[in-house]
């Protein structure tokens, strides 16, 4: 039975006016759904998909109701940073100049048209929400870039493959895959799942055959422990420590294989100090092996291609980090590629990787640096694309979706940064599972 303060009461009546009441309408059936008793205060931060309004059409509203708030003073009630867009025709924040794409096969929606840029980055919308104190990073990555993160024990409201796991597991706060307008504008989510301590405890054991230590073991491992784990709480044992890139990739992978919010490693992670404590001294419900055979067919599940010829490599699925733009720029200098090379990463580093000298690196190897955005958001790749290359097991997954057709399905070939740039620079994939 959900309980409900007076306030909550008030707001879901009308009496604090129309925004508010469909808000509390939509987290009071989300409190349904999910059996929750009550909603949870945030203290923490927040991000959504701009410019949604709700996750569900049914309480979604125009923008003139947005209008009305703002002009009266509305704020969101927490730190709130902008997700990328989800919509199926997401252009490039920047660089979205030279992407020659058109959105959907749509050749009146040109990706490099500033029209449709213009259209499709929906400014009035975003305008709107910076007034009310939105953070607009614009990246599916926010959390690398936004220089302030919850701590541990505070309540957020996150969304995004990658993000949710990283709140939850790396940080130690505490966020369902909730972010919503409704969310972040009332400071209230639904008090259930990863909000509760009891559900943060590990039930399921996993183990290895080797220790998991590259980027691309972090990648495939992430996505078979998701497919076997579903929706438990995993502790990993037998793995290494991994970098901010590999815990960008093992998250984003769970979270795509499966639906791993939260997860554990002894030792890494703050709420896993040791084995026993992510158990919660209880004996595991399951306990599995993630081997060479399950590592294998995860590998060959994200490789999908007939030839090794590549039309088109791309990098940054989740938006890369500073780091990676630098791995990436002194693989690049002082050489040309002989595809086109899509280099992707958060609105906020675009101007850094400039400073820094990264982007002249790019340019001159005939890479193309971009962002807020991906392939599978575009929902299209250049024009004669039939054949692209990625690291990422989250872009590998579902950039399937974006091209159903049996007959004219994209191909991808699937490895490691450094296969991505070597078939940037021959044109040719030489990847292969090791």
């Amino acid at each position: 039975m959900l309980k409900l303060t007076d306030d909550e009461k008030r707001m879901l009546q009308g009496e604090d006016g129309f925004v508010p009441q469909i808000c509390m309408q939509y987290l009071v059936e989300v409190c349904e759904v999910a059996g929750a008793e009550k909603l949870i205060d945030l203290d923490g931060t927040g991000d959504f998909h701009t410019p949604m309004t709700s996750m569900s059409p049914f309480y979604a509203f125009p923008i003139e109701e947005l209008k009305k708030i703002v002009d009266a003073g509305a704020h969101f009630k927490i730190p709130t940073f902008a997700n990328k867009s989800p919509f199926y025709m997401l252009p490039p924040v920047q660089g979205w100049e030279k992407c020659n794409v058109c959105a959907s096969g749509n050749k009146n929606c040109q990706h490099n048209d500033p029209e449709f840029h213009k259209e499709a980055m929906c400014e009035e919308w975003i305008e709107l929400y910076r007034r009310m104190g939105m953070m607009t990073t614009h990246s599916c990555a926010n959390y690398m870039t936004s220089t302030y993160l919850p701590t541990m024990g505070q309540h957020c409201s996150w969304n995004e493959s990658s993000a949710v796991p990283y709140c939850n597991a790396n940080l130690g706060a505490r966020t369902n895959i909730d972010g919503s307008f409704a969310t972040c504008f009332l400071g209230k989510a639904a008090y259930y799942d990863m909000h509760i301590t009891e559900n943060r405890y590990a039930t399921v054991l996993v183990k290895t055959e080797r220790t998991i230590k590259t980027d691309i073991e972090w990648d495939v491992f992430g996505f078979a422990v998701g497919e076997d784990v579903g929706v438990h709480v995993p502790v990993l044992t037998g793995t290494g420590k991994p970098t901010t890139t590999q815990i960008m990739k093992l998250n984003s992978a769970m979270n795509t294989g499966g639906a791993v919010r939260m997860y554990h490693i002894p030792g890494s992670t703050p709420e896993a100090p040791t084995l026993e404590f992510a158990l919660n001294g209880k004996k595991p419900k399951r306990v599995t092996m993630i081997g060479e055979a399950e590592l294998k067919r995860a590998y060959e599940t994200l490789n999908y291609h007939t030839s090794d010829e590549v039309d088109l490599v791309y990098l940054g699925c989740p938006h890369l980090t500073i780091v990676d733009l630098m791995l990436i720029a002194r693989k690049l200098e002082g050489k040309k590629c002989k595809i086109p090379l899509w280099i992707m990463t958060a609105p906020w580093l675009y101007d850094v990787a400039k400073n820094i000298g990264y982007l002249k690196i790019y340019e001159d190897a005939g890479a193309h640096l971009m962002t807020g955005t991906c392939p599978a958001a575009m929902g299209a790749v250049p024009a004669g694309v039939r054949n692209l290359a990625v690291d990422s097991a989250k872009q590998s997954y579902y950039i399937t979706g974006r091209y159903p057709d049996d007959d004219n399905r994209l191909q991808v070939c699937y490895g490691s940064q450094d296969d991505c740039v070597d078939a940037a620079l021959t044109g040719r994939w030489h990847g292969e599972w090791r």
